[in-house]
């Protein structure tokens, strides 16, 4: 039955937006560029996937016929994105086109009929417990950085480790990532729920997945999740978002935490040394961004030096009284550290001029990053 429905432009802009991220990702099927609209009795749902991560939302509309077809998902975001209509209606006609009025402007849309468009994921209800939005959130905020890009070698390393962890009567989600240069943990106390969240023995969650859950945390404050022995599942009241985890194994992160001293400590002003980081960086290499660290008594000094523009160089007080010290680093990476950390000041622990280097702060509970030198 050919559909014809009424819908609020900023619902589909919301939700066109948010199944673009998605689609057009798998070049090997030309449907997945598309979304596949099911037209209810008083709702539109709209059903996006990359066979990777799916994402199914429920969207109020003025329903007179109910329908099933599949639109281009870029093309319906752009054409709500540049409406200036705040009611759209959808009208199907012969041979899978769709008429859609938008005030004075008038569109003819091809679909493409809904037969070949993959079922979506099963999963199970029972399984899903209730989590806090803002602990998720920040979760994903301070370890996404360092998840490594879809090139690295080792591919468990373009996932971040979900895990649970209890200390005492406490309980936990951690997050962990790494790229094979930088380590990033963040820990965060739950509630009682999550006692009832089933963990596979290794839950990788690959880093558009991470993305996507990122997104679903936005504008609601709680979600329901579940983890599966291949996906995790998210369902908020409107919306459902099923990925596929990674399968494999992921790098001892736990020896690394316990090799490095944490008795050679430098205390700095988180906002002035990232602000220093930052002229720094100007005048590094594109391609490592190195930098030079000497440490004496309580001052660093930051230098850099690039082939074509010049050099650097930046002193910064801190409080130190270990033996001086000379480092080579990615300046990147401490950047990234430093902008999703919390606190006046962070403490760097250090133990020799090739140690990696520990980051922390007693005002970011939960928080650590480990930083791999370079040679200079």
């Amino acid at each position: 039955m050919a559909f014809h429905f009424n819908i609020a432009r900023d619902d589909l802009l919301k939700a066109a937006g948010s199944q673009q991220n998605i689609t057009g990702k798998n070049r090997t099927l030309a449907i997945l560029s598309n979304i596949l609209v099911e037209v209810e009795q008083d709702h539109v749902i709209f059903t996006g996937t990359d066979l990777d991560i799916g994402l199914k939302q429920v969207i109020p509309a003025e329903v007179f016929e109910k329908g099933v077809l599949t639109l281009p998902a870029k093309k319906l975001y752009e054409l709500a994105r540049e409406s200036a209509s705040p009611i759209l209606t959808f009208q199907e006609e012969k041979k899978n086109w769709v008429k859609i009025t938008a005030g004075s402007s008038v569109y003819r849309l091809a679909g493409m009929i809904s037969d070949e468009f993959p079922q979506f994921p099963l999963y199970d209800q029972n399984s899903m417990v209730e989590l806090d939005t803002a602990a998720i959130a920040d979760l994903i905020d301070k370890t996404m950085f360092s998840i490594a890009q879809d090139k690295e070698n080792m591919f468990t390393l373009t996932a971040a480790l979900l895990e649970k962890v209890e200390e005492g009567d406490k309980k936990y989600l951690q997050m962990i990532s790494s790229d094979g240069h930088r380590l990033s943990i963040m820990k965060r106390e739950v509630g009682e729920s999550v006692n009832e969240l089933q963990m596979n023995p290794v839950t990788l969650i690959p880093r558009r997945g991470i993305q996507e859950i990122r997104k679903f945390c936005e504008e609601r404050d709680t979600f329901m999740m579940g983890i599966e022995e291949k996906q995790a599942v998210l369902q908020a009241d409107d919306s459902l978002l099923i990925i596929r985890l990674l399968e494999g194994e992921f790098p001892d992160f736990q020896t690394i935490l316990d090799v490095i001293p944490r008795d050679n400590i430098i205390r700095i002003n988180r906002l002035s040394f990232l602000e220093s980081l930052k002229r720094i960086n100007l005048f590094t290499e594109d391609l490592f961004h190195a930098i030079k660290m000497e440490i004496n008594d309580n001052m660093m000094v930051l230098t850099s030096q690039n082939a074509d523009f010049g050099s650097a160089k930046d002193d910064l007080k801190i409080e130190y009284n270990g033996d001086p010290l000379t480092l080579g680093f990615n300046c990147r990476y401490f950047i990234d550290a430093l902008q999703v950390m919390e606190g006046e000041t962070i403490e760097a622990c250090i133990n020799s001029d090739e140690s990696p280097c520990l980051i922390s702060s007693e005002d970011d509970e939960g928080f650590l990053s480990i930083i791999m030198p370079m040679k200079l």
